[in-house]
Order: structure tokens, then sequence, then C-alpha cells
């Protein structure tokens, strides 16, 4: 952890960072909200899960259109685990900008490559988490008291399956891209899709596992423009491959879900929730290396130019499964 005189900068960032969060319930409504379903390019942030090649939520597209999305996250956790022979002490914060461009051909099928830049160090979340706990009466748990320097991942099991990052890093992430049919049904559309995990970087297993995964998925979202509810379902599985990461405690087959539902608070206004759930990737008893769910609460404001600024805060849903806390910002043009 970062010494006490550096906390009252980090609490300064990170409330800039919170006012980024409300920053679209403030702006003025200027155009009705797009009618697909409020989808967030997040999936969960846990090193161990974004290493890989789960996917993003579906992408969506006007028929025959472009669609440039960029968001900017930060994510923090610190957290330590010790199960029987396993050991997991993970203290530190992941900041991330990702590029995806989508392309819409005709109403039949839609295609989407992303992939981004991450860093890894000490951050500026802590000191906004631990204030924000305080506020509100909840448990700060591991917050505060591990021994770690603010930037260290370390695992073993005393078996010969250990991963350590115990320095600040600069990466690029794993490509992944999507290809997806799609089958108009009145209000709604099917989507049967299927994604491709590349590696691109030999900076940490971390970062990128450098397997080549590939998932399935079938997706249902609603299209009209009209309605005050968008919303989106989705499942599928992803089939990994020789993994760099934990390889001798993979699991081959990781089931997920994903569900968004919005509301049009007024034209060009929307709030939106998002909850996504995977499989365990590993067999492991320490539940960050088990199966996890997110839940991501965001605003956006819809610009008369076509522009969205969507911005937000994802949890973990259970408990020590995922990263504690991640903020986003994103753009679509």
């Amino acid at each position: 952890m970062a010494d006490a005189a550096s906390r009252p900068g980090r609490r300064r960032a990170a409330r800039c960072a919170w006012l980024g969060l409300v920053a679209p319930a403030l702006l003025p409504a200027a155009a009705s909200a797009d009618g697909g379903a409020p989808w967030l390019l997040y999936r969960d942030a846990d090193p161990f899960v974004a290493a890989s090649g789960l996917p993003f939520a579906p992408p969506s597209a006007a028929p025959d259109a472009w669609r440039v999305e960029f968001v900017a996250s930060a994510s923090n956790a610190e957290l330590a685990f010790d199960r029987g022979s396993e050991h997991l002490l993970y203290d530190g914060e992941f900041h991330e900008a990702r590029l995806a461009l989508t392309r819409a051909f005709g109403e039949c099928w839609i295609a989407r490559a992303t992939i981004g830049e991450v860093s890894f160090g000490d951050g500026f979340l802590d000191g906004f988490i631990e204030d924000w706990h305080r506020t509100f009466g909840l448990d700060n748990g591991d917050r505060g008291h591990l021994a770690g320097d603010g930037h260290v991942i370390a695992y073993d099991d005393g078996g010969g399956n250990h991963i350590a990052l115990d320095r600040r890093l600069h990466a690029a992430t794993p490509l992944l891209v999507d290809l997806a049919w799609r089958l108009p049904a009145g209000a709604h559309e099917w989507q049967l899709g299927a994604t491709l995990k590349l590696p691109t970087t030999h900076a940490s297993p971390l970062v990128d596992d450098r397997a080549v995964d590939a998932s399935l998925w079938l997706a249902a979202q609603s299209t009209d423009a009209t309605t005050r509810l968008p919303w989106g379902v989705r499942a599928g599985a992803m089939r990994r491959g020789d993994t760099e990461l934990l390889p001798a405690r993979a699991n081959d087959v990781v089931p997920f879900a994903d569900a968004s539902l919005g509301v049009v608070l007024r034209p060009g206004w929307d709030v939106a929730a998002q909850l996504q759930w995977h499989g365990a990737l590993y067999d492991s008893a320490i539940p960050l290396l088990n199966d996890a769910a997110t839940l991501t609460l965001s605003s956006a404001w819809h610009a008369k130019g076509g522009w969205t600024l969507r911005a937000g805060l994802v949890e973990d849903a259970i408990a020590k499964h995922a990263q504690d806390v991640t903020i986003f910002l994103s753009l679509t043009l």
C-alpha cells in the first residue's frame, strides 16, 4: 500500500473520478436513446479472467453502420486468501484504455474487434473505496491490513503451480474478435455468435495467458427505439486453449451468461444495470479463481450529434469472487 502522505492526492483523484460517474445524469438530455440493449463493453476485470478469451457483452449496431467505442476503466482489489495449500495475495490496480470497432453488414451479420492497453500499479482508488465503506458502515475486509507494496499479485499452491507479478507493467491486452448472425424478430433480435481470442503479448500471463480461446453464444436483445425498457440476455460457453496461466489448474470449458436492462428516464438520458456471470476458470478453493458475478450500474447521455457518453460503477456481486470495484467512462460514436 502507498504511504499516508500519498492518500490526500489519491482521494482528490478518486473524487474527480466519482464526478465523472455522475456527470451524465447532470447533463441536459438532447436526443433519444438508441433502441438497442444498453450493453457495456465489460467482462470480469479479475486478471486471472481478463487474460483469457472470456467474451465481452454482445456487439450492437444499426444495419450497415459502423460503431466505434472507447472505454477507460480502473479496477482495484486488495485481497488475501489462504485455502489449504493455496495462497493468493492481490494488492493493486489495473487501468485499461480499450477500443472496439463494430460493423453491421445489413440486418443479418455483425462483427467486432476489440483491443486495449493495460497498466498495473498502485492506482488511486484505495482511499476512495475505504472512505466509501466507512461512510456506509461497510467492512473494509483486507484493506489496509496487507503487507504488499500496492502492486503485487502472487499465487502458489505448494505443488508447482505459481504466478507472480510484483512490478508496474504496461502492455497490450489480447485481441478479441466477435462474429454473429442476426435474426430480426419484431421488436427484438436474436444473435448466434462466436468469439475468438488471439494472444498479443508476452508481458505477463496475468495480462495475456497466451491461449487461443473460442466461444459460442446465443443472445437476444430489444431493437425497438421507442421502448423505455431496453434489454438484452445472452448465454454461452468458452473452450480454452493451452494457457500459460496456472495450466495444471485450468478448466477446459467455462460457461457464461449476461443480462442487461435499461430505463429511459427522458429523451436522451437512461440508466442501466448489467449482470454478468461466468463459471470457474480454475480448479481452486480460492474464491477469486472460482465462478464470479459482477453487477454494473451506469448512466448515459445521448447527444444530438449521435454520440453517447456512459459512466458507471462495477461491483462484485459475489463477495471476493471478482475485482472489488471498477469505475469506467465510455464514449460511443
